[in-house]
């Protein structure tokens, strides 16, 4: 599970993340309302390929106001870049100075380094769900279960979060999930892809094509 964060520079999905250099804690947005604020006009990066996050948040906010929100903060011209590993570096860097959708952990890994980056999460906060299994035809299927036992074990899910990633076991205790948040309904990417992919597109990313993040 990925949740999204925002984050100053310290960095951010439904996490903020900022950079500290630039963005003061006291100035850090509580809300997503925040995020329209002035000050933060063209200030705030948003990673190209959100849709879930995008479609989730709209839900959440009830479809007419979702939408709403969302025009507001496209006509304030976000920083749109592809890649939460790059938004993450941005932040860091000072290039971007707010990040409103951004995995967690890529911020973690830049604290660790000394960056001056922060993250939070806003309320309503999402996960993105991943998942682990054996192909069908796996050229070794006994050795492949053996693995997907062992990350799943207490012992593997230790070490996702020894590597800032966020661990599904609950039995493992780490500060990057210690917050409310909810899964990204999978509807939202299978039965309505094509729905809101194209609204998505039109408001970020001038109706072309949305690049699928390889991570």
């Amino acid at each position: 599970m990925d949740p999204f964060s925002v984050c100053e520079v310290h960095p951010s999905s439904a996490k903020g993340v900022d950079n500290t250099d630039l963005v003061k804690e006291i100035e850090a947005p509580e809300t997503y309302e925040d995020l329209l604020q002035p000050r933060f006009a063209g200030r705030v990066g948003i990673e190209a390929s959100d849709v879930d996050w995008f479609g989730v948040m709209v839900k959440a906010m009830g479809e007419e106001k979702g939408l709403a929100f969302f025009r507001r903060l496209a006509a304030a011209k976000p920083e749109i870049r592809s890649g939460h590993t790059l938004m993450a570096e941005l932040v860091a860097s000072g290039e971007i100075r707010l990040a409103a959708t951004i995995y967690n952990h890529n911020a973690e890994r830049l604290v660790v380094k000394g960056a001056p980056i922060r993250w939070k999460a806003l309320k309503p906060s999402f996960g993105r769900p991943n998942a682990i299994g054996v192909t069908r035809r796996a050229p070794h299927p006994h050795a492949a279960l053996l693995f997907s036992d062992f990350m799943l074990c207490l012992e593997g899910q230790t070490i996702l979060k020894e590597r800032n990633r966020v661990p599904s076991s609950r039995a493992v205790d780490t500060h990057l999930n210690k917050f409310p948040f909810e899964m990204i309904d999978p509807v939202i990417t299978l039965d309505e892809a094509d729905r809101w992919e194209k609204l998505w597109s039109d408001l970020f990313l001038k109706g072309q094509k949305i690049q699928k993040e390889a991570e």
